[in-house]
């Protein structure tokens, strides 16, 4: 589900081109540039970034794309985007599962699982994001053009985004169409090396012929419950208090986090999130009332508190408290995240 909602945070949307022919090997590795090579193209770097940017506000495109999570298992799915009208993500592997933004609502249908849930379109946020970690202070973030490559029979430019010293976070390496600008891989590492994740296009087409319905609210399907977003959303501590949602702070986070957002549904035992960034990466704290699940308590095996690893392939840090539970998600070393855990008072 990790690339279906949002995490269409994390996720990224959009690229384009032709729908050429597909092929179902992984891309390569990019063999990147010398050092000093990449050190005097660290502004082209920067150049070929917002280019990307633009090109995902303003490039209509149908394309396949491939995700493949830190677990191994691949998603397939094809994706429709029209910069005016939204974007339409079918999957393909696995099967049933469709997702709808119109950039006013958000529609997600699981075939499957049998829900429908709408909420609050995502893709302003994720445009947001973007442009938020190219504007990030200096020494905060390292920017390098790595060389050239080739995916879905495409020309690239490679950059790579990473902490600097001293920051925390995963790194992300973009493969951008030279021609035109849209992002045709994605590829996102943990500090210590491990992909979390590998996102590529097999094949694409410029400036399809799209319709007005790919964008409208699905149909509901028989039977299927429809369940509409009800959170709100809290930009400081003190808005989120206003509306009786006390939030329990770490008393650590890395060198260059910051709250990004809290968000509550309604009633007064209700799950809330909140969530931390450093412009590459996310940490998410979540506080649910009730029992822990099945699932989580036989991977903790007993113990009060400990790592889970996800079905999404994420690995969290849960515990225990009088009323519920808490769960840790971050693309950090479990040290730091045990660190963070520990400093919740």
């Amino acid at each position: 589900m990790r690339h279906y909602c949002s995490v269409l945070v994390v996720s990224f949307f959009l690229s384009g081109f032709a729908l050429a022919q597909s092929s179902s090997t992984k891309p390569k590795p990019v063999k990147p540039a010398k050092t000093p090579f990449v050190r005097l193209n660290a502004g082209l770097g920067k150049q070929i970034l917002r280019r990307m940017t633009k090109a995902e506000l303003t490039v209509s495109f149908l394309g396949r794309e491939v995700t493949v999570g830190q677990d191994g298992r691949n998603t397939e799915q094809w994706v429709k985007r029209d910069p005016k009208r939204g974007i339409r993500r079918e999957s393909i592997k696995p099967e049933g599962i469709l997702l709808v933004d119109n950039q006013k609502r958000q529609f997600l249908v699981n075939q499957k699982e049998k829900f429908y849930r709408e909420g609050k379109s995502q893709l302003a946020e994720f445009q947001k994001r973007y442009m938020e970690a190219l504007r990030v202070g200096e020494g905060a973030l390292i920017i390098e053009f790595q060389g050239q490559d080739s995916i879905a029979g495409r020309l690239a430019d490679v950059v790579l985004l990473h902490p600097a010293i001293g920051r925390a976070g995963s790194s992300r390496r973009f493969w951008v169409d030279r021609e035109t600008g849209l992002r045709l891989r994605t590829e996102e590492r943990a500090q210590e090396g491990r992909i979390l994740s590998n996102t590529y296009y097999l094949s694409l087409e410029l400036n399809p012929v799209l319709r007005d319905e790919d964008f409208a609210p699905p149909p509901i399907p028989a039977g299927f419950p429809r369940t509409v977003d009800t959170l709100k959303r809290y930009a400081t501590l003190e808005e989120a208090a206003k509306d009786g949602v006390i939030v329990r702070q770490p008393g650590w986070l890395p060198a260059g986090f910051r709250l990004r957002r809290i968000t509550a549904s309604q009633g007064p035992h209700s799950p809330i999130h909140v969530q931390w960034g450093n412009d590459l990466t996310a940490i998410s704290l979540a506080l649910v009332h009730g029992a822990m699940p099945p699932m989580i308590l036989r991977m903790l095996a007993g113990n009060e508190a400990g790592f889970v690893q996800l079905n999404n392939g994420e690995r969290a840090y849960a515990w225990k408290f009088s009323e519920g539970y808490y769960m840790l998600l971050g693309n950090l070393p479990d040290d730091q995240l045990k660190r963070i855990a520990d400093s919740v008072k």
